[in-house]
């Protein structure tokens, strides 16, 4: 734990023997597995000082204080760091218009490079990482165990499955871990697999036509990659949100709609307002908010947009013959 300060693993054993037996002689130090070079070392870590007595004993400087200035230390050490990267990324942005359109996608070939470039993505994200997921698998379905770490870590995940990942064997349950870990999750048809991240990056297959994903472009920083999470916008509104009950994933209720559901479905994927609904069904407006909101409800829907798009999804608009506004 202490490595991280400049300290060894002889380093640290010693000290943490010293702060329960300071002070010590050099005969006690070597007693509890100490050596002169290891108290010298702790010396200039400013975590012992030597008592000016014969023979020369050791005490602790309280943790409180020795610790804390290290960490102060390594603080500003990383301050220091960080500003170095930030000049260095200034300095490798400013190069020629060519090379910095030439760098805004990659290639990457070969299936451990894109599982390698995937994990650089992942470590790199600090808010949110956004997924479409979609066989084929480069790695083992399930196999992606640094997103529990990051979701400890406060990272969010909101990732789209496809249809098809959820038929295959195994996969639901190993979503319903990433669920209980604290993904959002919701299930629709997606184009293509997809990982955003606010590194700002995005890994996309070269080819989504073959049974392994064999090679990727990377995006970094640029238009493109604005519109891919557009994309994913869209189709994050559109999707069926999938809930855990009972240790089980689960989809919202499918069940058919009566023929007044059906009714007010129609007319809200039409876009009439609730007036104009109210006057056609015969209820007063509050009546058609209070339905539309139990239908957005079942739909597990929080717009009406949504709702109407589910209710299509579902087909269960499919026998409608058209909406027509009343006549004035």
């Amino acid at each position: 734990m202490l490595r991280i300060l400049g300290l060894s693993a002889a380093e640290q054993a010693l000290y943490e023997a010293l702060v329960e037996h300071s002070p010590v002689t050099l005969e006690e130090l070597e007693r509890l597995g100490g050596t002169p070079g290891l108290a010298v070392g702790l010396e200039e870590l400013g975590l012992i000082a030597r008592l000016p007595e014969d023979p020369p004993r050791f005490i602790v400087v309280p943790p409180e204080m020795g610790l804390d200035a290290l960490i102060r230390e390594r603080t500003r050490a990383l301050a220091e760091a960080r500003l170095r990267v930030a000049q260095l990324s200034t300095r490798y942005h400013l190069t020629t218009p060519d090379q910095e359109s030439a760098g805004l996608v990659e290639v990457v070939i070969g299936r451990e490079a894109v599982l390698r470039r995937f994990e650089q993505l992942q470590r790199g994200t600090r808010r949110e990482i956004r997924m479409f997921d979609a066989p084929p698998y480069a790695g083992v379905v399930g196999g992606n165990t640094q997103e529990f770490d990051l979701l400890s870590r406060g990272v969010d995940y909101r990732v789209v499955y496809d249809r098809r990942a959820i038929e295959m064997r195994g996969t639901l349950k190993t979503i319903v871990d990433y669920i209980a870990a604290g993904e959002q999750v919701r299930v629709g048809d997606v184009p293509m697999k997809l990982v955003l991240s606010d590194y700002p990056m995005a890994l996309v297959p070269l080819r989504h036509d073959l049974q392994m994903v064999e090679s990727a472009l990377v995006v970094h920083d640029s238009t493109l990659l604005d519109a891919l999470a557009a994309l994913f916008e869209m189709y994050w509104e559109r999707a069926v949100p999938l809930h855990v009950s009972h240790g089980r994933a689960r989809l919202p209720e499918t069940r058919s709609p009566t023929d007044a559901q059906r009714d007010l479905l129609a007319r809200l994927v039409a876009g009439q307002t609730d007036k104009a609904i109210a006057a056609h069904l015969g209820w007063s407006d509050r009546t058609v908010r209070r339905h539309v909101h139990a239908m957005m409800i079942q739909l597990d829907a929080q717009t009406r947009f949504q709702a109407g798009y589910q209710a299509v999804l579902r087909g269960w608009l499919a026998d409608e013959k058209g909406v027509h506004d009343d006549p004035e």
